[in-house]
């Protein structure tokens, strides 16, 4: 009887301790589980942006037919005058300057610099106001964005000066008469031209303007 009871009791205590033990477990997990609980939050905005565009067009000026209508036979010291404008029609002002590349196809004499001192020759001036077309006369200011250049040197990019209108507005058109001329001293003999000649000779002649946008700048607000 005294071992029947011993032993009993011996189960009651391993059942109340394997309880606790329970108990410790969950109260651990309870305060595990809390340490990864915690506040929160958030704030939103929200902001629109667009880029801006830069562009440049090139039309002919007034009646002008512009760059197509240079005459198709020239002699030395003639002048053939055709009137453009240049717009910057983006949405961002340009850099001050532009540069002018004239390329002429297919290369030759007139345009290559092979004969010296001898070719093609451009120069370019801006007008504040459109021009008179039928006189070729300006009747505002008018500015030399491009002194008497070889148009042989040409084939690389130059720079422009002077072209206020671009500089820094945009929808702004600049008024400008091209005037290309023809330089040569060379003698015929018997009829015929000599080696190296800018005669007889055709060529079409592409023009090319660029522009740059404007500096960046750093806005706040």
């Amino acid at each position: 009887m005294s071992k029947h009871r011993h032993t009993a009791m011996k189960g009651a205590s391993y059942g109340k301790i394997a309880v606790s033990g329970l108990l410790v477990t969950s109260v651990g997990l309870l305060a595990t589980a809390g340490v990864y609980a915690g506040l929160s939050a958030t704030a939103t905005g929200a902001e629109s942006v667009t880029s801006g565009t830069l562009n440049l067009t090139l039309t002919a000026d007034g009646t002008s037919s512009g760059f197509s209508n240079f005459t198709p036979k020239m002699a030395p010291g003639d002048t053939d005058n055709v009137y453009v404008n240049l717009n910057n029609t983006g949405t961002l002002a340009t850099a001050a300057g532009m540069t002018l590349a004239v390329v002429g196809t297919p290369s030759n004499a007139l345009t290559n610099g092979s004969v010296a001192g001898e070719g093609l020759t451009l120069t370019a001036t801006q007008c504040s106001v459109a021009w008179t077309v039928a006189t070729g006369v300006c009747s505002g200011t008018t500015t030399t964005i491009l002194a008497t250049t070889q148009v042989s040197t040409l084939s690389t990019a130059s720079a422009l000066s002077n072209v206020p209108t671009l500089a820094a507005a945009t929808g702004q058109l600049a008024h400008v008469q091209f005037s290309l001329g023809l330089v040569a001293t060379e003698t015929s003999t018997n009829g015929v031209a000599p080696g190296s000649t800018i005669q007889g000779l055709t060529t079409s002649l592409g023009f090319t303007f660029t522009e740059q946008q404007r500096t960046g700048v750093a806005t706040n607000q």
